[in-house]
């Protein structure tokens, strides 16, 4: 069996869900005014929504045929598995290009249909090439490092992955699909359990199409064709399910996807309903957006799903929308920028350098006099990234540096 083409399914798409509205749709028409008020507020109330959206169809550089899997790493860059242009693109928070990994072919370093990809805690990117019946990993750079697997059913073969996650330990875990399967293998590739079969049992598959882990390494299962969620420890003794095929709230039809974020809630790309779901991780359900169409906040065939700095989620769209939209809550304010500035511990004297900078914007707001506030932000932007790795940890600095561009694009400010 080979990858099948996008699905196209007639849908009348349900009962229109409404797309709460989102902190920036408010800039682009130019009400300015109608946002300070949220930006100098000690704490502004939280309204997750559409953030952002990149690509469009074709092979160019931030293009896509058909983007499937996506993925982040611990400095917010994104990874998404362009399907059929049989490569992995790489951008930065803002969805900035940076990198292309790959290309057509079945040499190393080659894909053949990539459908889902994950970043472990170094920063090696796993490729789960679906056609080759492999698993791929490439350095921090995009430098092809090592490869397992091959066609069959035996232990450590596989019959489509589809899905590729890492654990915290750097144990991976494949979404063996058309063998109905989840397999674990060592960091260096070598294969160490299984579990799965044909069914709808606990424990059984009909086409698993995605794989995650939390911090616990726990593992979930999108259980794509039996329409639910499939919870299991890491030697996978089974510990929970939920979903039935349907419309309703923690109901699905065709969920390709599945994400944790750092507090445990789980992201489900529920295809064929056009929405994304998220639940805790007993399975109750919280909350769920998106409706049928190719507006902002809108799908057609959603097809991955990622948590990345500031909670912010990455949902990827297959033909006919090739895209990524990036949904989360309003940017911080500049108090919520201070605060998390106290939080790191710096050294007094570097702590009110970078507390002077935000206590600089923070007036300039109150007196609404806004002309050098994007050159105030990136100023601080850079002093940051001069100490990251040095006097604040890659990863604080990352999430410091998102906090303060959103703040700044929802300013109004570029680059």
């Amino acid at each position: 069996m080979r990858v099948p083409s996008p699905m196209r399914v007639s849908d009348s798409g349900g009962p229109q869900r409404r797309v709460r509205s989102p902190f920036v749709a408010a800039l682009r028409i130019g009400a300015l005014a109608a946002v300070l008020t949220l930006l100098i507020a000690v704490s502004a109330s939280a309204s997750f929504g559409f953030i952002a959206t990149w690509g469009g169809s074709g092979e160019g550089a931030g293009q896509f045929n058909s983007p499937d899997g996506v993925a982040t790493d611990r400095a917010g860059n994104v990874y998404v598995a362009d399907t059929f242009n049989n490569r992995i693109e790489v951008f930065d928070p803002a969805g900035t290009y940076i990198r292309t990994l790959g290309g057509p072919g079945s040499g190393d370093g080659q894909f053949s249909s990539p459908i889902g990809v994950d970043v472990d805690p170094t920063g090696n990117v796993y490729v789960a090439d679906a056609n080759n019946n492999r698993i791929e990993v490439f350095n921090p750079d995009g430098e092809f490092v090592s490869k397992w697997g091959g066609p069959g059913s035996g232990d450590g073969q596989f019959n489509l992955p589809f899905d590729v996650a890492v654990d915290s330990a750097g144990n991976s875990y494949v979404a063996d699909a058309d063998n109905n399967r989840i397999q674990k293998f060592d960091p260096a590739g070598a294969f160490v359990a299984k579990w799965g079969r044909f069914g709808t049992g606990h424990g059984q598959f009909d086409t698993p199409f995605a794989v995650a882990t939390d911090s616990d390494a726990n593992v979930y299962v999108a259980d794509t064709l039996n329409n639910r969620i499939q919870k299991f420890d890491s030697d996978g003794e089974f510990i929970a399910m939920w979903g039935t095929t349907g419309r309703g709230n923690g109901q699905f039809r065709s969920p390709r996807d599945v994400a944790i974020d750092s507090d445990g809630h789980v992201y489900v790309v529920d295809t064929l309903n056009d929405r994304v779901q998220v639940f805790d991780g007993t399975g109750e359900f919280i909350e769920q957006w998106g409706s049928l169409g190719s507006e902002e906040g809108q799908f057609r065939y959603a097809a991955g799903v990622a948590v990345g700095l500031l909670g912010n989620v990455y949902v990827t769209e297959t033909f006919p929308n090739n895209r990524v939209q990036v949904f989360g809550e309003p940017p911080p304010t500049i108090p919520e920028l201070t605060e998390s500035v106290e939080k790191l511990g710096l050294p007094h004297g570097l702590e009110n350098s970078l507390e002077a900078k935000l206590d600089g914007v923070q007036k300039a707001l109150e007196s609404e006099s806004t002309g050098g506030i994007c050159g105030k932000l990136s100023a601080l932007v850079a002093q940051i990234e001069a100490l990251s790795g040095k006097k604040i940890a890659p990863e604080d600095a990352a999430e410091l540096i998102a906090g303060i561009k959103a703040t700044a694009t929802s300013l109004g400010c570029s680059g």
